[in-house]
């Protein structure tokens, strides 16, 4: 069976404990997530975040958002000698053409393979991956050209707004569960088919009832990933801040949410039987 691995978003503690006051330094937001049992952190590099994240026994996960202006090999040696085991990638814009985005995707893969280093390609809103269409596409016409699987980070939170789903969201959006299985990087962001982020929380500090639909869903990839190709899996427990606009003003924070859902996630893991 996988081991099972989770990462904070360092996002996540923006303007934590709460605007308007002093908001942490980095220094204690990592300390912070060590402290939560996490077992890696995400951010952008330049920050010293492989350091402190060793400081802290943490693995250190690089995010970029990159396109045809980049020097893919560049940027993944500076993420592989700031002590990253992988970088996120946001590829591409939303019209940014099929063709193109394989020329990327290839290119990236590549990039990764000289440097040493894994690069995942994330679903995700206003990249070459925001439609399942999309998505579906690249990943083939990868296979064609490179006799492999394209590394992928699942947030399956973009691809259900934008098709406006309707519970049960398991039979649209893990209609391959093979693609599931062999994808090591998730980030699991509660969402209905309106909302690309729903509260974890509700006021009283309880349960929200919006998380009803999306646990069952939960449920079901943790259960495709306890017989994943991949010796262990990394979990992103993903609660967007009120500044970017996930979080909204009504929502707990986002910190606080991310704890409550990292609980329930690995919990959901222990629970759950290997089919």
């Amino acid at each position: 069976m996988s081991k099972f691995k989770t990462f904070a978003n360092l996002w996540t503690l923006w303007d934590h404990p709460s605007p308007g006051a002093a908001e942490w330094p980095v220094e204690q937001k990592l300390a912070a997530i060590a402290q939560a049992g996490f077992e890696g952190v995400m951010g952008d590099p330049g920050q010293g975040l492989g350091r402190l994240a060793m400081e802290h026994q943490l693995q250190f996960i690089a995010f970029h958002r990159l396109d045809h202006q980049h020097d893919f090999h560049a940027i993944l040696a500076r993420c592989r000698d700031e002590g990253a085991i992988a970088v996120q990638v946001h590829l591409g814009w939303h019209d940014t053409s099929a063709e193109e985005a394989l020329a990327l995707a290839v290119g990236l893969h590549e990039a990764a393979r000289a440097n040493g280093i894994e690069a995942a390609i994330e679903t995700h809103r206003d990249t070459c991956t925001e439609t399942p269409e999309k998505t579906d596409r690249l990943c083939r016409e990868f296979h064609k050209r490179t006799g492999e699987d394209l590394p992928l980070v699942l947030d399956f939170s973009h691809h259900a707004v934008v098709k406006h789903l309707d519970p049960p969201f398991a039979r649209r959006l893990l209609v391959d569960h093979a693609q599931v299985r062999r994808t090591r990087w998730h980030h699991l962001r509660p969402f209905n088919g309106h909302h690309a982020q729903i509260p974890v929380l509700s006021g009283d500090g309880n349960l929200a009832p919006e998380m009803t639909d999306w646990l069952e869903f939960a449920g079901e990839i943790v259960q495709l990933l306890k017989t994943s190709s991949h010796s262990d899996v990394w979990i992103c427990p993903e609660i967007g801040p009120r500044r970017g606009g996930y979080g909204l003003s009504s929502f707990p924070p986002s910190w606080d949410q991310a704890l409550a859902l990292h609980a329930r996630l690995r919990q959901s893991w222990k629970e759950t039987g290997a089919s």
